[in-house]
């Protein structure tokens, strides 16, 4: 054992020689989450309005108050303008006649397909409850059942989603640029001589990325928690989360460094892999929701699983099976270990 903590604290010295790398690697997951929330979508939308004293638009204004979570923050703030097009503004409401029928138009100036969609959504949801309110009797009733006290904001399942992609991050990164240094400097020629086993050393690079990569997650978890004043349960349940899924991104990590020899490919793939991974696994919503062939591919990344286990710790709320995705995630790191001691035997026994 005291053989394993000093080949350890020798894995924590190695970082000397990659100070950069480290620095991108635990800090870049949290400065990205920090500059997303600022443009990621927010509830509440300044939605414009030309100035009238018609019935039409004052019962369109109280509509549009009421659009909203019964437990978050109102999806409109009607913002009463005397134009009606949207030179300064993002859009602009007017009501016209068309054909004798009142109308809203909605004149959008330069923005992204995404806001035209939440625009437009908006003004649909205010005119739907118009139009419900004059079925009288024959109105649909729409009764919610919140499973929570109060909304909890988009920004926190976005930094949710990002723990994984953080802790592997991290740890493939890492790990493929310490073993790739290994052959360019010469190193490895002494884990051929020493008396440690192989499997020794290898377990103290595995443990030192997974603890490397804890701390890049935790930093996004901090991140989230202080832009949104919201936590999950229970910060351990969540490190645990996180285990399995490190392990899997440093036993990547080593195999690509194994598999290269050389810095510049070992970081790309770790970089690829990472974003990949994140990409297709829950990053912006659950796959479930979406279906079809994200929803397949998703299930290839640890993200999705991992995510999966980290709802109930953030939303109180169970998605998917606990037990299955536990299993997986426990398998697949379990699996690649095997797999990286295979690999990393096998290279430094033929290295030479």
């Amino acid at each position: 054992m005291k053989r394993f903590f000093l080949l350890l604290l020798h894995e924590f010295r190695l970082a000397r020689a990659t100070l950069p790398i480290h620095a991108v690697a635990i800090i870049e997951p949290a400065v990205m989450y920090a500059l997303m929330t600022v443009i990621l979508v927010h509830p509440t939308f300044d939605m414009h309005i030309q100035q009238s004293d018609d019935a039409t638009t004052q019962a369109l204004v109280v509509a549009m108050q009421e659009v909203g979570s019964p437990i978050g923050l109102p999806y409109i703030e009607p913002v009463m303008v005397d134009f009606d097009q949207p030179h300064n503004v993002r859009q602009v409401i007017a009501i016209e006649e068309r054909e004798g029928i009142p109308t809203a138009v909605q004149r959008y100036n330069l923005i992204d397909q995404n806001l035209v969609k939440n625009y437009r959504n908006r003004l649909t949801a205010a005119a739907l409850r118009l139009w419900n309110a004059d079925l009288g009797a024959r109105a649909v009733t729409v009764v919610e059942y919140p499973t929570r006290p109060w909304d909890v904001p988009y920004n926190v399942y976005f930094g949710m989603a990002m723990l994984p992609m953080a802790a592997f991050l991290a740890a493939t990164m890492l790990g493929g640029v310490l073993t790739t240094q290994e052959f360019e400097i010469g190193t490895v020629l002494e884990q051929r001589l020493a008396s440690a086993s192989l499997e020794l050393i290898l377990a103290a690079r595995l443990t030192r990325l997974a603890i490397t990569s804890l701390l890049s997650a935790g930093l996004v978890m901090l991140a989230t928690g202080l832009i949104n004043g919201y936590w999950p349960d229970s910060i351990g349940l969540v490190g645990l989360i996180l285990l399995p899924v490190a392990i899997i991104g440093g036993c990547l990590g080593v195999i690509a460094g194994l598999a290269a020899r050389a810095t510049l490919p070992a970081f790309l793939i770790g970089l690829v892999t990472s974003f990949a991974g994140w990409l297709l696994g829950n990053a912006f919503k659950p796959a479930v929701s979406i279906g079809g062939w994200y929803e397949f591919f998703s299930r290839f990344s640890p993200n999705t699983y991992a995510v999966e286990l980290f709802f109930p710790r953030f939303y109180g709320v169970e998605m998917g099976s606990m037990l299955s995705a536990a299993l997986i995630l426990i398998g697949a790191s379990l699996a690649m270990i095997v797999l990286t001691t295979f690999i990393y035997r096998r290279a430094l026994s033929a290295w030479g």
